[in-house]
């Protein structure tokens, strides 16, 4: 490999890279041509070799083997090269493209360590900028150094370190350049600011229990052990087990449910410690003055840095378990990435734009980070859920949530409980006239399931706005907007208004009769929305918020 810290020199990747590359080209593969694509390629290709079993390694040889060429040629055309002022990566084989990534516009290096790179000393860097949904730029299996000179770059053209600073960042990077790679990771972690957080195996254990999605987990598991015949001959052989151990009767019955779904609910348990530990083991987080760096991982290390000036939004998380533990999960997404799409969803957040995570927070944490994130402008504004400052929204509220769920949650659960009946009459194995006698005998147990929900969401409409409401409300300063929301758990959202995108005021036919309004603040990162304050409050609101936009001589990324 070239020297990484020469100049304007074109490089390439480590030939690691290679199976970095191959994993593309297979996912370009698959979704080339979309969910149809997928489905009819799927489709076809099984059929395919299901008729014509003599042509199945061959088909699969091919396959990997076009594939692997894919994977190699683009790994050879992949070159970088890094200049005074930019960033210029060229690739691809037959369509060339080339990208050019100023420093002054990335906004984070995220820094990812898989096992084969931590193994052979290499990462792969990847560059956010504003108004790109991921990564504009990537360079795969390269050397630490590359990633540490980026930085060191990005810092100097954001003006955020001093010529002392940059004297010394550039006599470490000339040592860096002769020492050996023990040493050089000495320096770079010599270099780093103070440790705000470090979790150690405990508190990952914690927040894996911690963790959303045990419901879901459970209804899956339930779900994918009913289609498996494997997975439903050893529940009922373990059923029929333990109720043959206790005895015969009702007891037996009610010991053997009882184990079965302890079992499952352990299953459940260990699935999300493991998937925690994976994710958040040796979780670290710096405070380097005017940035904030995190690391974490198990199998793949990875590590981010986010300029503070580069967070649009802070996002509070606290969910019933967390608030058991007296813990929040505290996020700061960036420019590029929309909170809307993962808001409350692990899974999807995984596979979003990252953004910097503090998973484990207690209150002296929160504070800190909130008043590093908006030190000089919003000081004073809240975030965490219990703050006095906090105002509910009007009353009114409750009456718009009870409607709500009584005329849209009644008859769309009814709706679902007939589809469900559906998929679960389509899974039995019956011939014509039985499955239009099983249709006719189950549609009064749908009837009565439905009026059953419909009961429930009249009878609980009341009590669910009124938990609603008691959690919605809102707090402001001159220069930011915090807002907060929940039903049994709590999240807050603050913005500071200079970074607002847009500022709309919307009135529903409740509102405009009660005199009221929702407000709702843009930023490139999501929407934070206030409803049903006072329609004057909202509108003074709006144009205050307008003014600091178009005053604020400081830029919003």
């Amino acid at each position: 490999m070239l020297n990484p810290h020469a100049t304007g020199t074109w490089q390439r990747t480590s030939p690691v890279a290679i199976a970095i590359f191959v994993g593309r080209a297979a996912k370009w593969v698959y979704n080339h041509h979309g969910a149809m694509g997928q489905f009819v390629v799927a489709v076809g290709a099984v059929a395919f070799l299901l008729r014509n079993p003599q042509y199945a390694i061959a088909t699969i040889a091919a396959a990997l083997l076009l594939v692997l060429t894919v994977g190699i040629l683009q790994y050879w055309f992949f070159r970088f090269r890094i200049e005074d002022d930019r960033i210029l990566i060229r690739q691809g084989v037959l369509k060339r493209t080339a990208t050019a990534v100023p420093f002054e516009r990335i906004q984070g290096i995220n820094v990812d360590r898989r096992l084969a790179e931590r193994l052979l000393g290499l990462v792969t860097v990847a560059l956010d900028t504003p108004g790109a949904a991921g990564a504009e730029g990537e360079l795969p299996a390269v050397a630490p150094e590359v990633a540490e000179r980026l930085l060191a770059k990005v810092a100097e053209h954001h003006g955020e370190a001093s010529p002392e600073e940059a004297g010394r960042e550039s006599g470490a990077r000339a040592e860096a350049e002769t020492a050996s790679v023990p040493e050089a990771r000495r320096d770079r972690r010599e270099r780093r600011g103070d440790i705000v957080q470090q979790l150690g195996l405990r508190d990952v254990l914690r927040l894996g229990v911690a963790s959303p999605g045990v419901l879901l987990y459970g209804v899956l598991l339930l779900l994918f052990s009913g289609q498996v015949d494997v997975a439903e001959d050893w529940l009922q052989g373990a059923f029929e087990t333990v109720a043959g151990a206790v005895g015969d009767g009702t007891l037996a019955l009610v010991v053997a449910t009882t184990t079965l779904l302890l079992g499952l609910l352990f299953l459940i348990l260990a699935w999300r410690v493991g998937s925690a530990l994976v994710r958040h083991h040796g979780y670290t987080l710096w405070d380097e003055g005017s940035s904030y760096r995190s690391r974490a991982g198990l199998i793949t290390r990875r590590e981010m840095a986010v300029g503070i000036r580069k967070v649009q939004q802070l996002r509070l998380y606290q969910s019933l378990w967390f608030r058991c533990f007296g813990r929040y999960r505290l996020r700061a997404p960036t420019i590029g990435m929309s909170i809307d799409d993962v808001n409350g969803n692990e899974a999807l957040s995984a596979l979003s734009a990252p953004a910097l995570e503090v998973p484990w927070a207690d209150d002296a944490l929160v504070e800190r980070m909130r008043s590093g994130v908006l030190s000089g402008e919003a000081e004073r504004l809240a975030l965490l859920p219990g703050d006095p400052a906090f105002r509910r929204v009007s009353p009114i509220y409750i009456r718009a949530v009870a409607l709500r769920l009584i005329f849209v949650g009644a008859p769309v659960g009814a709706l679902a409980l007939f589809f469900l009946g559906y998929i679960g009459l389509q899974s039995w194995d019956l011939s014509g006239s039985e499955e239009i006698a099983a249709w006719q005998r189950g549609l009064p147990v749908w009837g009565y399931a439905s009026a059953v929900w419909g009961g429930l969401c009249v009878t609980l409409a009341g009590p669910i706005g009124w938990l609603r409401w008691r959690a919605r409300a809102y707090t402001h300063d001159d220069d930011g907007l915090a807002c907060r929301s929940g039903l049994i758990g709590r999240s807050v959202a603050a913005c500071v208004f200079r970074k607002a995108q847009g500022v709309v005021v919307r009135r529903s036919p409740l509102q405009r009769r009660h005199g009221l309004a929702t407000i709702e603040v843009e930023t490139a990162c999501g929407d934070i929305t206030v409803p049903y304050i006072a329609v004057a409050e909202a509108r003074r609101l709006r144009d205050h918020i307008a003014y600091r936009v178009e005053s604020s001589n400081r830029r919003w990324y």
